[in-house]
């Protein structure tokens, strides 16, 4: 078995990752919010968000119980529409 401190620097990498993730996905998200303001759509599609998560659920390749990854992209879901509204506003102001 490896070593406590090593499994905890691999978590740490992992972190990294998913921050970068994060990040290019906060960067798609400003670009969708532009256009959806060009198009006059409504920033919030729950529609995209359901299948989004069907997608996840139906083929979830992990050790996480379906419904905490459902929490975890919604978690995404909510800090993404904030990030849009942040957006619109400072856009409008």
């Amino acid at each position: 078995m490896m070593p406590l401190d090593h499994l905890r620097s691999q978590i740490d990498t992992i972190d990294e990752q998913l921050l970068t993730l994060l990040k290019q996905r906060s960067e798609v998200i400003d670009q969708i919010s532009v256009l959806k303001g060009e198009l006059g759509l409504p920033l919030h599609c729950p529609e995209r968000e359901r299948q989004i998560i069907n997608n996840i659920c139906s083929r979830n390749p992990t050790h996480y119980h379906q419904l905490d990854l459902v929490c975890i992209f919604r978690a995404v879901f909510n800090a993404s529409l904030n990030l849009q509204l942040l957006k619109n506003t400072k856009q409008a102001g």
